[in-house]
């Protein structure tokens, strides 16, 4: 993807910003990456980063990929300052939800005001090697009614914790009729406080065993938020973190990631 003549030409003429995961900057060799993150550059593309930023201590020690070392944190922070990257926006992999309401073995079910508490410690952390950052979340909704209210109160705990507004939330939908009813409320919510509301935009479980079927799926899942809906979220996150689909390019072949991001392209031109 990473060269001039690369076959994603209306793509990255369109995309704001793209996001990493831990483990492509952590696998990549230096050279790889300073080659990925100058073409950013070039294209004037926004880089992301997502990551877990509770760092497990005494207080918690939760093996979910909300929680990390501070020494596993760091170093990814490093590599990519090392490498030339200019970090704009740094995504939280979901803390509240895991941190607070998670039922897995290991979680600690920790208060709001405690999450928040050591998130401003990790935020700072992070300002070490990139100053301007802004933070965001992903985040978790449901058919639940009760934690639409607890992830509305949760933006205000976070500011008034940290001294700062969350930049973004970015939902993750299981795609079940509840859920997606639920992105009604939180945009309402979420405008009235200046929290930017994003829709993680991808295939429900059913649909994640080819390429063809992802992609199918991920794109009805456009018309389902925005026309039948009416929530037009201020970040339209595609984003995939299953094995399909299995190839990024090119962006006019049906299949592709990159097919997928140029059809949302092509129907908000209409």
């Amino acid at each position: 993807m990473w060269t001039p003549d690369a076959p994603w030409k209306t793509v990255a003429g369109a995309v704001r910003v793209i996001q990493f995961r831990p483990t492509s900057v952590e696998r990549a060799r230096d050279s790889d990456l300073r080659e990925a993150l100058a073409d950013l550059k070039r294209r004037n593309i926004a880089f992301a980063i997502g990551t877990g930023l509770l760092i497990r201590s005494d207080r918690c020690r939760a093996t979910t990929e909300a929680y990390v070392d501070q020494k596993t944190m760091e170093g990814l922070f490093d590599k990519l300052r090392r490498n030339g990257a200019d970090v704009k926006y740094v995504t939280m992999d979901e803390p509240f939800f895991y941190g607070h309401r998670d039922s897995g073995p290991t979680s600690c079910h920790e208060s709001p005001q405690a999450l928040a508490q050591a998130l401003k410690e990790s935020i700072a952390i992070v300002r070490k090697y990139f100053p301007n950052a802004k933070i965001g979340s992903d985040e978790v909704v449901d058919a639940s009614e009760p934690w639409v209210q607890e992830l509305v109160q949760w933006t205000d705990t976070f500011k008034a914790v940290t001294g700062e507004p969350l930049a973004y939330i970015h939902m993750d939908l299981n795609w079940k009729k509840g859920s997606v009813r639920n992105l009604v409320p939180l945009a309402a919510a979420l405008k009235q406080r200046h929290v930017a509301l994003g829709v993680i935009y991808d295939a429900d479980s059913a649909n994640n065993n080819s390429d063809e079927n992802w992609s199918r799926n991920t794109i009805s899942h456009f018309a389902e938020v925005e026309s039948g809906l009416g929530v037009h979220p201020d970040h339209a996150v595609i984003e995939t973190w299953v094995k399909t689909p299995t190839r990024m390019l090119p962006e006019n072949q049906p299949g592709t990631f990159t097919n997928v991001v140029l059809q949302y392209i092509q129907q908000h031109r209409q």
